[in-house]
């Protein structure tokens, strides 16, 4: 891959990419999903200089693969090998950061991984269990070490199940960090993923392979935001299609989801797409804290990037833990006369600082506490669960889809984040919901010629 660069002395060069071959094969997506999960290992091992240690049933389990066998070692193993062995050379594109500034190199060929080991114990014909270790290369282990990364939203990466999906995802990850529109024509966009396959020399494969993709990337969380739009288009010459991206916040994009829903059943509300989230006004809090506790401003506007990485924070660990991870990151930065300007800084410490919070809980409450107060008990409706059984199947049905979009209506981040909690919890929560309104609504005295044939066969058994 390579592309024709202007230096800052004004000369252009020629920037490129050299990705090698084995008997393995080449980089692939699956590589690219390891990588991830081994950048995770490593911070969760507090950034090591030595080697980090792993499982191949770990692995298997953070790559969310199905099943355990010998495929699937195989596979693992097969891609571990892979980044140890093939050569990746960065020819006058490769970035150094140092303490001094960022120096161009000319050449500079490594692997991924500097080190790896694999040891695999076998019993019976089949691997019984297979262990080993892992460093990354030097000059990437330096840069993972100062920071000099990219953010990346994992499990959304991992959501997606077509290669060309997860090459294009973090393609405009990348381009819309900076901004909220990004076109590319489908040519260009493919020779940037580094798709060479002969059928991508027609454009209307390439339109097909991008239909599909699209369909992926829709309404998906980006690093800074929601990709609100995402589609294809065909350019005005009529030469060649276009792919066009639009970001947004992640509180747009849920508040349009709820509006949508509630028309398409003919229900007219009030605009709830202007109001904030609680999460939204939570990462807000927790910017202000930062610049607060860092440079001593109290009347900070938080911007639109450092709200979407604070959002990110309080989503995983709330509000009150997420500002004892900045008070860490004060206290670190303070030991080693790191100056940190940005809140983008203070999520290289997280780890760190969560293995702190947990060692700070679990002192506090082996110290002897007072007797804890006994809650008082759940309300029980007896009456709303009797009548919810009386239901027919088309009047449940109905009074369950009402519930459901009332509910949605009612909590903006339920309604956020319904995707992630699952078909079982949400059906849950409008099951109870059901329960409590039909416990406190008044009922009227039903005719016997009503009754169901079940019913009415149940009541003439009964003792007079």
């Amino acid at each position: 891959m390579e592309r024709e660069v202007t230096g800052e002395d004004g000369s252009r060069m020629v920037s490129r990419v050299e990705v090698g071959y084995t008997q393995l094969g080449t980089l692939t997506t699956e590589e690219q999903k390891l990588l991830y999960v081994l950048i995770q290992l490593w911070e969760a091992a507090d950034k090591p200089d030595a080697q980090v240690f792993f499982s191949t049933r770990g692995l298997a389990r953070s790559l969310r693969k199905k099943g355990w066998g010998t495929n699937v070692i195989q596979s693992i193993t097969k891609s571990l090998r892979k980044l140890r062995t093939i050569p990746v050379e960065w020819i006058n594109s490769y970035f150094d950061q140092t303490e001094t500034g960022a120096v161009v190199v000319d050449r500079r060929p490594f692997s991924i991984l500097g080190d790896l080991r694999i040891v695999e114990r076998h019993q019976d014909g089949a691997v019984n269990s297979s262990l080993g270790y892992f460093k990354f290369d030097d000059h990437i282990l330096s840069n993972l070490q100062l920071n000099f990364t990219k953010p990346v939203c994992i499990e959304e990466f991992f959501k997606l199940k077509s290669e060309i999906a997860q090459l294009i995802y973090s393609h405009i990850d990348l381009m819309l960090a900076d901004k909220t529109k990004y076109e590319r024509k489908s040519r260009e966009l493919f020779d940037d993923l580094g798709l060479k396959n002969p059928e991508y020399n027609h454009m209307y494969e390439r339109k097909r392979a991008l239909e599909k993709a699209v369909k992926e990337l829709q309404c998906i969380r980006l690093s800074t935001g929601t990709l609100r739009l995402a589609t294809v288009e065909k350019t005005k010459d009529g030469k060649d299609y276009k792919a066009c991206f639009q970001k947004t916040a992640p509180v747009d994009i849920a508040a349009e989801r709820i509006e949508a829903a509630v028309l398409s059943d003919k229900v007219v509300i009030n605009d709830y797409s202007k109001p904030k989230d609680l999460q939204t006004v939570q990462a807000e809090d927790l910017v202000k804290h930062f610049h607060q506790t860092f440079h001593g401003v109290s009347a900070h506007a938080p911007q639109s990037k450092e709200t979407g990485q604070a959002f990110d924070l309080v989503s995983r660990y709330g509000l009150e833990k997420s500002k004892r991870i900045v008070d860490f990151a004060r206290e670190q930065a303070t030991s080693t006369n790191y100056r940190i300007q940005h809140f983008g800084a203070v999520l290289s410490y997280t780890s760190r600082a969560l293995a702190e919070v947990e060692r700070q809980d679990h002192q506090a409450s082996a110290k002897p506490s007072r007797p804890s107060v006994v809650q008082p008990p759940r309300p029980q409706y007896g009456r709303g669960e009797s009548r919810i059984v009386a239901l027919s199947k088309e009047q449940y049905e109905l009074r369950f889809e009402n519930t459901k979009i009332i509910l949605l209506r009612e909590n903006l981040f339920l309604a956020q984040r319904q995707d992630r909690i699952g078909n079982s919890i949400l059906w849950q929560m409008v099951r109870a919901r059901m329960i409590r309104d039909l416990d406190q609504e008044p009922m009227e005295l039903v005719p016997l010629d009503w009754m169901p044939e079940w019913l009415w066969h149940l009541a003439q058994n009964l003792p007079l």
